[in-house]
């Protein structure tokens, strides 16, 4: 019988520690020491210059022009992103077969009395419990403690399916203020884009993001943890567009390709560089 890549990768201890070592790349890159790696997953420094030189061979590792430069190439990051969604089918097996109960968390919109059965609506990324004979009702669930309507309420053995659509992230480039700063961003455009793409929530990243808000007239609501911010609202199904000046769209990128690891799911994003031309 051949073997499922979640085999490969939890039975062969080589293989796990590659997959360790792309994990460690991916969250500390561009500036990557094999010090640090070797302390974190407690391998000799040694061991980790070859598995480099293994990972750069196979085109799942790049460096670059400075000392301590590597990062991920594409190839690695599908790689890493397999591993990833592998463990977590292994993780969901494993907790089905223990029978381990998963409390989803909504906002209750009407009085509810622990154990008894509710609908299970979302609206705006957000959960909310309903009577169960609703016409919207996508799940029911059973009420894990008592919750007046506003309150949180915990679920367990919920039935039906949740229908969360996934949203998109619009990442709208602005020029640094040695590049003239708002007073170079073609307005005009961005209000083009922001009618077309329809966002559910505007981010907003440094002074010259902020002085382009104030031009648009328009309030921005994510201003601070923006990267991870707009990732967990696109993962709930919300639209996102997020102004940034040109060297920090670099990071945000980075940022959705961390999540989306993490999430085991794939926002989807696009950059569009508003500058007068």
């Amino acid at each position: 019988m051949q073997k499922q890549p979640r085999d490969i990768l939890l039975r062969d201890k080589g293989e796990f520690t590659k997959f360790q070592i792309l994990l460690e790349v991916m969250r500390n890159q561009p500036h990557v020491k094999q010090k640090d790696i070797s302390d974190s997953i407690g391998i000799t420094i040694q061991a980790i210059s070859k598995y480099f030189k293994k990972l750069t061979k196979e085109g799942l590792l790049e460096a670059g022009s400075e000392r301590a430069d590597y990062r991920l190439t594409q190839k690695g990051i599908i790689k890493l992103r397999e591993n990833l969604k592998n463990l977590d089918l292994y993780v969901k097996s494993i907790k089905n077969e223990l029978k381990v109960d998963h409390a989803w968390i909504a906002i209750a919109t009407l009085p509810v009395k622990i154990g008894e059965q509710v609908g299970l609506i979302t609206k705006g990324g957000v959960f909310y419990t309903v009577p169960v004979n609703d016409s919207g009702v996508e799940a029911v669930g059973i009420a894990t403690n008592n919750a007046i309507p506003g309150e949180d309420i915990g679920l367990k053995d919920l039935k039906g399916k949740v229908k969360l659509k996934q949203g998109k992230i619009l990442i709208i480039k602005l020029p640094s203020i040695r590049k003239g700063g708002s007073r170079t961003v073609d307005i005009a455009k961005i209000k083009r884009l922001i009618d077309d793409f329809k966002p559910d929530r505007i981010g907003v990243m440094g002074a010259v993001g902020r002085a382009v808000i104030n031009k648009l007239e328009i309030k921005a609501d994510l201003e601070f943890g923006i990267s991870h911010a707009a990732v967990i609202a696109a993962s709930r199904g919300l639209n996102v567009i997020v102004l940034v000046v040109g060297r920090m769209v670099n990071k945000m990128i980075q940022e959705i390709d961390t999540q989306n690891m993490q999430l085991t799911n794939e926002i989807s994003y696009e950059v569009k560089d508003a500058k007068t031309t």
